[in-house]
């Protein structure tokens, strides 16, 4: 018999009560369309665009704003996935997904990608299932000859108009629950100039390029967004030697600033992460038998010193693999790229893939993937929402 929590405002009497009662009558058994929308909102992604060719009532139903964002409320903590892939030196997109039940599945590319002529492709990051991509002409990652977003799970592609700020330029992508948009910001740091783009009037806008940025490099590849902020890896020069800052831009304000990095070993690989919906970095050493610390920036309430700071909140280890860089939490464990450390007397290839480490009982565990290499991470959600005619969805 189904049943529903009673947070959703169902129960298990009102349905057994209208099931017995189509048996009673002798009519056909049914549900009632009310349950049964409640039903189909908590499906995978996959599933429904199957279901589509049902009938013309749930083609049309899932295409509806209401049932979009009801159906990306519950996927996010319920069937919340990793992608991660390797994000430079490949001309195909070898795009892959972790699941809930720890099972690794490539992630089918859309039509463009197999008949556009391309020399490497690019994730710049995702967001409620959305994934903005570059596509480059040539073999050099800071000259994007285009943009994408694309939804993954219905396999819709969206081209973003050229944007002028192009060349030696660092990418982001995140939503504004605020503002109800998603945005992407170019930063050109050559000739200093930033552009937004808004998915919801599709155009681009400049806007003022700030001293803050002057001699600070930003890493293209480490960058993640929350919270209706974009935040980039970076250095800048210090007294003695480079000193490593966060670069942070707000999407509301469309406003940049910098961020002071923990005390950190200087060999350290820095990845920038989300933890329980605040900013968070991994830091760990390059080799085998490092340790792992999650460092967590939090507001200090009440205090006369500064308002942030950043606390050590765990640290495990030392990791029986050979970590090579790349790194993101995921439901409850680090997640970062890891092969099998073996001595001279091995005569079998090395395993390598994911090198896992639980929050809670700090174990380790390895998802061996195929391919070898260094892995970057996204946090990454199934949804349903269009990027072709996008509507006006709120997020949860």
């Amino acid at each position: 018999m189904l049943s529903f929590d009673r947070d959703d405002g169902f129960s298990s009497s009102p349905l057994s009560t209208t099931m017995n009662q189509t048996v009673t009558d002798g009519a056909a058994p049914f549900l009632p369309e009310e349950i049964m929308n409640n039903i189909l909102k908590r499906l995978p992604a996959k599933s429904l665009m199957r279901f589509q060719c049902v009938c013309r009532h749930w083609k049309n139903l899932f295409k509806t704003s209401s049932f979009i964002a009801d159906h990306l409320r519950l996927s996010r903590p319920h069937n919340p996935s990793l992608l991660f892939f390797q994000n430079y030196g490949s001309n195909s997109l070898q795009l892959r997904l972790l699941d809930c039940d720890m099972q690794v599945r490539d992630v089918p590319k859309a039509p463009p990608f197999d008949s556009l002529p391309f020399k490497l492709v690019s994730i710049i990051g995702s967001s409620n299932g959305l994934l903005c991509v570059t596509i480059h002409a040539n073999e050099s990652v800071i000259s994007p000859s285009s943009l994408l977003l694309w939804n993954p799970s219905t396999r819709d592609v969206r081209e973003v108009p050229n944007s002028r700020t192009i060349d030696s330029c660092v990418l982001g992508f995140g939503f504004s629950s605020s503002l109800n948009d998603y945005k992407i910001v170019v930063i050109d740091a050559m000739d200093c100039e930033v552009e937004v783009y808004s998915l919801k009037t599709d155009s681009w806008k400049e806007i003022e390029y700030v001293n803050l940025l002057d001699d600070v490099f930003i890493s293209p590849s480490t960058v993640v967004s929350f919270d209706g902020a974009i935040f980039w890896n970076g250095q800048k020069p210090g007294n003695k030697r480079k000193v490593g800052v966060i670069v942070s831009f707000d999407m509301v304000m469309e406003a940049f600033s910098l961020i002071p990095l923990p005390r950190v070993h200087s060999n350290s690989f820095i990845n920038l992460t989300v933890y329980k919906d605040k900013l968070a970095i991994l830091s760990s050493g390059a080799g085998g038998s490092s340790n792992i610390n999650l460092w967590v920036r939090e507001e200090d309430i009440g205090s006369s010193r500064e308002r942030w700071s950043w606390t050590k909140k765990f640290t495990g280890g030392p990791c029986p693999w050979t970590l090579n860089g790349g790194g993101t939490i995921w439901r409850n464990e680090i997640v970062m790229s890891g092969t099998e450390t073996c001595g001279k007397l091995w005569k079998k290839k090395p395993e390598s893939g994911l090198c896992m480490l639980n929050l809670t009982t700090n174990e380790f565990k390895m998802v061996v993937v195929p391919k070898h290499g260094s892995y970057q991470f996204l946090n990454h959600v199934e949804s349903l929402l269009p990027v072709v005619n996008f509507p006006s969805i709120e997020e949860p």
